[in-house]
């Protein structure tokens, strides 16, 4: 039996299925796909990484894996990194990045009790890191470049290059998140993305939710259902709102293709419009794309 369905056993026998920690994070797939969750840690090691595979929690107790070679960066802080951090991946290898702008090549050993970062430097001496002060671990530097749209012949990230319109040709339709779920039984759901004031975003919602008894919408909600105790209520009951922050002001996204202005700096928050959630049920799978 391998260490991970021990772990599922044991938890399962105890009644616990797994253990949640506060911190957060985002796999950022070799495919390009982004899972948003929860750092999720098994077994008395209290580890995340094992037999080769990642685990995220993704909401209702439950959780997503990944093997290692599946992902190709662990995305603590959100939105896209500096030239200048690109610039110092390897050809090979993994490469940590420091909330405080600082990169270090070593090699990724684990996570641990949810809050932790296990990491070798190139000395071959081990330290563990909080989580609260690691940015992103680069563990597949190439998959990484080809995410985040960098090119180092350009001198730049290629989002510096101006297209024949003027915009900045490699921030056009950048994703950070693909199909993230916004369930409409639930007020608010963190995107896992971190935004400045002025950012641009597109948001593309697919599906419907059901409000209320057996009456449906989509994410551009339904305008004759409006009330003042809304969060956004000049918008129609169910349509897909956002806010900047846990304490930020609600604001609408609803079915529109033109870009997003972010009012404020912080974490983005995703959900639908309206003042009671018991009797919702569905979601709307979110891709969010960068630039204008």
């Amino acid at each position: 039996m391998s260490r991970r369905l021990l772990a599922v056993a044991i938890a399962i026998g105890l009644g616990v299925a797994t253990l949640w920690a506060a911190e957060r994070c985002t796999f950022i797939l070799t495919d390009g796909e982004r899972i948003s969750g929860t750092v999720a840690f098994h077994t008395s090691t209290r580890e995340n990484l094992i037999d080769n595979d990642f685990s995220i929690g993704v909401g209702g107790n439950q959780e997503r894996q990944f093997h290692y070679d599946q992902v190709a960066v662990i995305d603590f802080i959100g939105g896209t990194p500096s030239d200048t951090e690109l610039a110092a991946l390897p050809e090979s290898g993994h490469m940590l990045s420091m909330r405080n702008g600082q990169t270090q090549r070593g090699h990724f050993v684990n996570m641990i009790g949810g809050d932790t970062v296990r990491w070798q430097d190139e000395s071959g001496s081990t330290r563990d890191i909080p989580i609260r002060d690691v940015a992103r671990i680069y563990l597949n530097p190439a998959s990484a470049k080809n995410t985040f749209n960098f090119h180092a012949n350009r001198g730049a990230n290629a989002g510096g290059a101006a297209n024949q319109n003027g915009s900045a040709a490699g921030r056009n339709s950048r994703i950070v998140a693909n199909n993230l779920a916004v369930p409409a039984n639930t007020p608010w759901i963190d995107s896992g993305i971190d935004v400045m004031q002025g950012d641009a975003f597109r948001f593309a919602a697919q599906g419907s939710i059901v409000w209320g008894p057996n009456n449906t919408a989509d994410s551009g909600g339904r305008s004759d259902v409006k009330s003042n105790s809304f969060p956004v209520k000049s918008l129609g009951v169910g349509a897909l709102i956002a806010k900047v922050g846990a304490a930020g002001t609600p604001f609408g996204i609803g079915n529109t293709r033109g870009t997003v202005t972010m009012p404020a700096s912080g974490r983005l928050y995703l959900g639908v419009n309206d003042d009671g959630f018991v009797d919702n049920s569905g979601s709307y799978q979110v891709t969010i794309m960068r630039g204008r």
